[in-house]
């Protein structure tokens, strides 16, 4: 697939975070290029680089209406009812909440969230982690260690 340059210069700075996570540990760098292109596309990418070019956090969401969705790789309903974190991995609580407030301002509060757990979720037909707004808020908040406000605009 041929991709923007400044993408592919993004991505560059991303991957080394991207492949802390262990699904994507050992993906080629062009592989994982062809793989977030669809969030970057759709807005649904957030990320925080620092003045070295260094990531400092990445967070991916996908946004359905129907729970069985979560399961699907290239889903995207904006308009839906459930929002899951497919990705995020960070350096620290502010990039945390960096890349939260990011996509908070995109696409504002989601009715139900999702955590995506991985083996536990795909290898045990379990069900992901699932919270309302206010409980996703808490989390959050915990996670920033306060960066990110329960009782602000976001509930």
């Amino acid at each position: 697939m041929k991709h923007a340059p400044q993408y592919l210069e993004t991505m560059e700075s991303l991957v080394p975070l991207i492949r802390d996570h262990r699904r994507y540990s050992v993906w080629q760098f062009d592989m994982l290029c062809d793989w977030w292109a669809f969030f970057w596309n759709r807005g649904t990418l957030a990320f925080v680089i620092d003045e070295r070019g260094d990531a400092q956090g990445v967070c991916a969401i996908k946004l359905f209406n129907r729970l069985a969705q979560f399961l699907e790789p290239f889903v995207h309903e904006p308009t839906g009812k459930f929002c899951m974190v497919d990705l995020l991995v960070a350096v620290s609580p502010v990039a945390i909440a960096d890349c939260f407030e990011i996509l908070f301002k995109r696409w504002g509060p989601q009715e139900v969230m999702i955590w995506e757990r991985g083996d536990r979720t795909e290898q045990t037909n379990r069900a992901p982690r699932m919270y309302t707004w206010a409980q996703y808020l808490k989390l959050t908040n915990r996670l920033t260690y306060g960066l990110v406000k329960e009782e602000s605009i976001y509930g």
